[in-house]
């Protein structure tokens, strides 16, 4: 593997890659990577080494990890050699050091690669820099965690489905043209020009980031007592993902079951997007507290009485004595020093207006379980 220059492709072929493949993808508005079968990459192209500002024979093998911010390397090998042994695509976020020594956040989406003979090559992989997106989201997810720690009640949820919603649609779509761009050039033989379409799209929707704080305000304007059908899942999944950074920070573990099953539930969205905030953010509260113990956030969602759904939320941390699970959802009642006692107390009033039932029950042996139960119909009680 010959060291890049200047000017022309960054490497010689090698490992089943032609000239006019590497050609095409330094010409990329992405970073892109290829790895041998033996994890070791042997290849980037040029907007990867014109970012990182180092060269190919310093990248090449595992040197590309040295540029790693230290606090992400480890989730980032281990995501990577765990898929990577089992081929699966994976999809990873870590921070990259710049040429200029800063680090930025970098969405990194790998997918095995074959040979004709369907023999296995090893991987290929595509970065975008989403750094500008990631502190938005981390300011505007700050901003919303105070308002919902002062204001449990309805603004805080409208504001949050607002943000939530205009910043999730163009990232999304963003990973969703980065795994097709993979995807063609995958093939046998690579489909260069569905590529090319693939990585514009990207560089679209990338604009369209950048635009869609703007649409808040429309957002907001709408009234928000309507209700529609909701897939309970897509907003427990939309819920943990804003989360994600405060699981991390306090060291979480997040296990899900959600039942694939469901039913459609009759509500108004915003308002119960607020009450799974809260349940969730109750549960994360009650566990700064174990020092000893795994911390573990456990979110479960089923079919109850074959006419309704439902939704637990359930801790491992101290628990409460007995006599108290219902107090807890009492006005002004908490356990916490620094609590008004009222957002447990606002999501019983939501949910049995969607003429549901909020109920509290002790874990064993650590934690306390929230249930949220709620018609497929959308009758109120």
């Amino acid at each position: 593997m010959n060291e890049s220059n200047a000017k022309g492709p960054a490497s010689e072929p090698a490992h089943g890659l032609d000239i006019r493949f590497c050609e095409v993808m330094d010409a990329a508005p992405v970073m892109i990577w290829v790895s041998g079968h033996d994890k070791l990459c042997v290849w980037f192209n040029r907007p990867w080494l014109d970012f990182t500002g180092r060269s190919m024979a310093q990248e090449l093998g595992n040197g590309w990890a040295e540029g790693v911010d230290r606090e992400d390397i480890d989730p980032c090998l281990e995501t990577y050699i765990s898929h990577f042994d089992a081929r699966k695509p994976f999809r990873m976020q870590y921070r990259l050091r710049r040429h200029d020594g800063a680090y930025h956040w970098i969405d990194d989406t790998g997918i095995p690669r074959y040979a004709h003979d369907g023999s296995f090559l090893g991987y290929i992989g595509s970065c975008i820099d989403i750094h500008e997106q990631r502190e938005t989201q981390a300011e505007l997810r700050h901003l919303l965690l105070e308002i919902a720690h002062w204001n449990r009640a309805a603004t805080a949820g409208e504001l949050l489905a607002s943000v939530a919603q205009e910043i999730r649609q163009p990232l999304a779509a963003i990973a969703a043209n980065g795994n097709a761009g993979l995807h063609w050039l995958n093939r046998a033989t690579p489909d260069l020009g569905e590529a090319q379409t693939a990585l514009e799209r990207i560089v679209r929707d990338a604009h369209r980031a950048g635009d869609a704080i703007g649409t808040i305000q429309a957002t907001l304007e709408k009234s928000s007592e309507n209700r529609v059908p909701l897939n309970i899942n897509h907003l427990i999944r939309e819920i943990l993902a804003l989360l994600h950074g405060d699981f991390q920070r306090r060291r979480i573990l997040v296990r899900t079951k959600l039942s694939t099953e469901l039913p459609a539930v009759m509500a108004d969205r915003v308002r119960l997007q607020q009450v799974m905030l809260n349940l969730v953010m109750n549960a994360v509260e009650a566990m700064d507290s174990v020092p000893d113990r795994a911390r573990i956030l456990q979110v479960t969602s089923g079919t109850h009485n074959s006419m309704g759904v439902l939704i637990t939320v359930e801790d491992s941390g101290p628990g409460m004595e007995p006599k108290d699970t219902n107090r807890i959802f009492e006005p002004f009642y908490t356990t916490k020093s620094n609590g008004i006692g009222m957002g447990l107390s606002i999501c019983r009033s939501i949910i049995e207006a969607h003429g549901g039932c909020l109920s509290a029950s002790l874990c064993h042996p650590h934690g306390l379980a929230l249930q949220v139960t709620l018609p497929t119909n959308g009758a109120a009680g």
